[in-house]
């Protein structure tokens, strides 16, 4: 139960990220600013998967050890995020963060060695 409740941590985590992104790309659909912060649908769904992610974190740091869970987290996530941003949002990935994603894979999997 608890690994179920990681990958969902990670996959509302990651589609926060990537809402919010794809809201603020969208600059004729504003629905309302404050400061500096542009508020579309897409950014509102973004920011409640965050929020929503959030809460599964504090559970996920609860039931696992942190200096095992999350270096395990954040690399997943590092990577899924690249892959989308280049994907998605035809960002460029450079050999140095192609370099560091291929240490991050290592470094994971390196840490679940028992």
């Amino acid at each position: 139960m608890k690994y179920i409740i990681c990958v969902v941590y990670l996959l509302f985590s990651i589609l926060g990220v990537t809402f919010i992104k794809m809201g603020n790309k969208e600059a004729g659909k504003v629905l309302f600013q404050i400061v500096n912060f542009k508020f579309t649908i897409q950014s509102i769904i973004g920011y409640s998967c965050y929020i929503v992610s959030f809460i599964l974190y504090t559970i996920v740091i609860s039931k696992f050890d942190l200096s095992y869970i999350y270096p395990i987290i954040a690399g997943v996530s590092n990577v899924i995020i690249l892959i989308i941003a280049v994907l998605l949002f035809q960002e460029k990935a450079t050999a140095f963060s192609l370099i560091g994603s291929i240490f991050i894979v290592i470094g994971v999997a390196l840490i679940n060695i028992k």
